[in-house]
């Protein structure tokens, strides 16, 4: 099994949202998972809900209206015409379990769909009922569905604007992973610490060999990662990364002495059986 599996992604992007929008904290609370309806159904969807009248700074949100939900979908997760429907059917019920919702026919919902890599099939699909207009890189609207939405594509959003969303992957580069560090540096407020922590945690996690070079190496940026994370989970880290590649290279050399057990096998096997064709007891 390897280490990657068990990533938390989703707490992560819901920290990294929070410092992306970090310049509206007053304006802004935040839901990280929601029981959708008064049945125990719990959603992995992040809800920000806004105060009334405030725009948003950070171009990720400047379409927010009062209730935002985003739908996060991990790196190597599909999205395609289910993630859409489902996204809007969390809209729905979120809106119908509103206060006053069986009076009020404004939605006052945003719907956004966050995916590393461009979903270029479903986008060529909405583009075929609705009007998608790529707002800035990265940054795709939907008009005319039912509720106001966007696609965000992280792997093309401005690395300098949105270092924390855009570091949620598992191809950080040293000079991202630098600059990410080096981002940490620049947080007073705890709250906002915090959040880093939940994603320099995910991004070393899903970077392991690279942060483990950058230790080993005496990287001075991975101070600030040994301020952000206890050192002794940094090392409980890269000694279980190195485990697992000794697992990994252990269980290689197994099948390889199997398999040449196997061939020698055969061979003996084969020796016998001309032996014996040839009227001779083995």
């Amino acid at each position: 099994m390897e280490i990657e599996d068990n990533i938390q992604w989703h707490p992560a992007f819901c920290s990294a949202m929070e410092l992306e929008l970090r310049e509206n904290k007053k304006d802004l609370i935040y839901e990280r998972e929601h029981n959708l309806s008064r049945m125990p159904l719990k959603i992995d969807f992040l809800v920000i809900k806004k105060k009334p009248d405030v725009i948003i700074k950070n171009e990720i949100g400047d379409f927010f209206l009062g209730n935002n939900i985003l739908e996060y979908k991990s790196p190597g997760d599909e999205v395609n015409a289910g993630t859409f429907y489902k996204a809007l059917s969390y809209a729905c019920l979120y809106r119908a379990e509103k206060d006053g919702a069986s009076e009020d026919m404004d939605a006052d919902v945003t719907v956004s769909i966050v995916r590393e890599q461009k979903p270029v099939k479903f986008l060529r699909q909405l583009g075929e009922r609705y009007a998608v207009t790529e707002k800035a890189g990265g940054i795709y609207r939907i008009s005319g569905a039912l509720f106001p939405m966007q696609v965000l594509v992280t792997k093309e959003l401005d690395r300098e604007e949105h270092v924390w969303v855009t570091s949620l992957t598992r191809n950080l580069s040293r000079k991202r992973a630098q600059k990410l560090l080096g981002s940490c540096t620049g947080l007073s407020d705890d709250e906002d610490r915090r959040n880093a922590d939940s994603v320099v945690n995910v991004a070393s996690e899903a970077n392991i060999e690279l942060f483990r070079k950058m230790i080993q190496e005496g990287d001075q940026m991975c101070e600030e990662l040994k301020e952000l994370l206890a050192p002794e989970i940094v090392e409980f880290k890269i000694r279980l990364a190195e485990q697992n590649a000794q697992l990994m290279d252990n269980a290689a050399k197994l099948a390889d002495k199997d398999a040449k057990l196997a061939d020698n096998a055969a061979e003996i096997a084969k020796l016998k059986r001309m032996l014996a064709e040839a009227g001779i007891k083995a």
